[in-house]
């Protein structure tokens, strides 16, 4: 296996390894089921330590580019599919297929990165160390009790810990909070808004219901009167990046007073999205409502960690408790002590100062560098109003668009599309830079300011 590595470059050697075994299995120099050099074989012929190889390979493992297993050799895994290589162009309306690209910017929940390996070993050895057999379905003792504190320290949030139920993510907490409200229900979804958990509805023979929703949140005076619960994001309202008003809420929660509808808050991302201190929740200015708090670990910890929570009020608690009773745990119980242990050892509010630091050093990059060759190159550029470092992008024609998108797949850069990441999108694309990894976000800015400067050449074109 021929690598050319340099350690002159800006990019971290372990990067470059990782990114050149990837050209090579994509290429088909490296064929699902190849035997790979050992790390210490691959270390001694690039000249290398053997733990700069050793982290190139666990990113390749987890990524699913290879295949280890205890006492048998590394491998190319045996199940990948190679990419077919990149077509020429067709002409316009033939095809829009693109190739498989390496850095995607399309928004994903978390960063990358978030918990660091040694992170994790050191909580999932204690976790497994702990002894006792009693099992809690409705969540370990140790992780409530984490929660109620870390919301406690982070949000100014007072939470009992008896009121907080361990979910395996967002989607089956929404599940869950709807099985135990009962059946046929009527459940309105901000329209225009964030199309995964909406989805989820209609799985669990309810009715998705679209209420009206405009930059300050759900328009309340022409929400329908018939709804028997309602789904929002008062701190990150998509499409438009902003928070719904201290008075919107407000009256959101006199509305849902009136009504008797509940009112369900996905909470996701809110504590990477405010630098000083994250807006409160819905149920923290109406202690006592009927406000049920969707929360996630997977922005916070990790994108591939299914688990969450869900904190009810006093008079839903015992009826969400029985229904996880009946559907049992969903999430492992060393997996629940292993996050408990990050939450209470203060690993987790150390992470997001983290993030906070390094999102405000990419919007900073963004704002001198890319803005303004987006805005040269004639595009309409919208940045959310408060934290992430995400960009939306809307073209004159469709044309111009595709020639975009085209030219950043050609360099590896995958875009996403509003049309398909919020309900009532528009053609637009939207490139997100906060999950990526520090070498993959300089790679993709300098890409797209590329394409930026490309495409001021081919306006006057179309």
């Amino acid at each position: 296996m021929l690598l050319d590595i340099s350690p002159s470059l800006p990019v971290p050697l372990p990067t470059q390894i990782a990114q050149q075994i990837r050209l090579a299995v994509a290429e088909g120099t490296l064929q699902p089921g190849d035997r790979v050099p050992s790390t210490r074989s691959l270390a001694r012929q690039l000249g290398v330590s053997r733990g700069t190889v050793v982290s190139a390979y666990d990113q390749l493992i987890s990524e699913g580019f290879f295949l280890s297993a205890q006492g048998a050799p590394t491998r190319v895994h045996p199940e990948l599919t190679r990419s077919p290589t990149a077509q020429p162009p067709r002409p316009p309306g033939v095809s829009r297929k693109l190739p498989r690209a390496r850095i995607s910017l399309r928004p994903s929940a978390g960063s990358s990165g978030a918990v660091r390996p040694a992170a994790w070993r050191k909580a999932w050895r204690e976790a497994i160390n702990v002894t006792g057999t009693s099992v809690d379905k409705t969540g370990e003792p140790e992780l409530k009790a984490a929660i109620a504190e870390h919301l406690r320290l982070a949000r100014g949030v007072t939470v009992d810990p008896d009121h907080v139920v361990i979910t395996g993510g967002s989607r089956e907490g929404l599940l869950l909070i709807l099985h135990a409200l009962g059946p046929q229900l009527r459940v309105g979804v901000e329209d225009p808004g964030h199309p995964g958990l909406r989805r989820v509805i209609p799985l669990g023979g309810h009715e998705a219901v679209p209420c009206t929703t405009n930059a300050g949140g759900v328009e309340v005076d022409e929400l329908p009167g018939d709804l028997d619960a309602l789904l929002v994001t008062p701190s990150h309202l998509y499409p438009f990046g902003g928070a719904m008003s201290a008075a919107r809420r407000s009256a959101l929660l006199n509305w849902a007073s009136t009504t008797g509808a509940v009112l369900i808050e996905d909470d996701f991302n809110t504590e990477l999205r405010y630098l000083i201190s994250p807006q409160p929740t819905l149920a923290t200015l109406a202690p006592g409502a009927d406000v049920l708090t969707l929360g996630t670990f997977s922005t916070l910890l990790s994108r591939e960690l299914s688990a969450g929570y869900v904190i009810a009020p006093p008079a839903l608690a015992p009826a969400l408790r029985n229904t996880r009773e009946v559907l049992g745990m969903p999430v492992a119980t060393v997996t629940q002590r292993a996050i408990a242990n990050l939450l209470a050892g203060g690993y987790l509010r150390r992470s997001t100062r983290a993030a906070h630091n390094r999102l405000a050093k990419r919007r900073a990059v963004l704002a001198e560098s890319l803005l303004p060759a987006l805005k040269q190159g004639g595009v309409s550029v919208t940045v959310p109003d408060a934290g992430g470092a995400d960009v939306s992008v809307a073209f004159s024609t469709p044309a111009l668009r595709d020639y975009f998108e085209k030219d950043l797949a050609g360099q590896g850069i995958e875009c996403g599309h509003e049309s398909s990441l919020w309900s009532d999108g528009k053609d637009g694309l939207v490139l997100s830079f906060s999950h990526l990894t520090d070498a993959d976000f300089h790679i993709a800015v300098d890409a797209v300011t590329a394409a930026a400067s490309r495409l001021s050449a081919q306006a006057p074109r179309q």
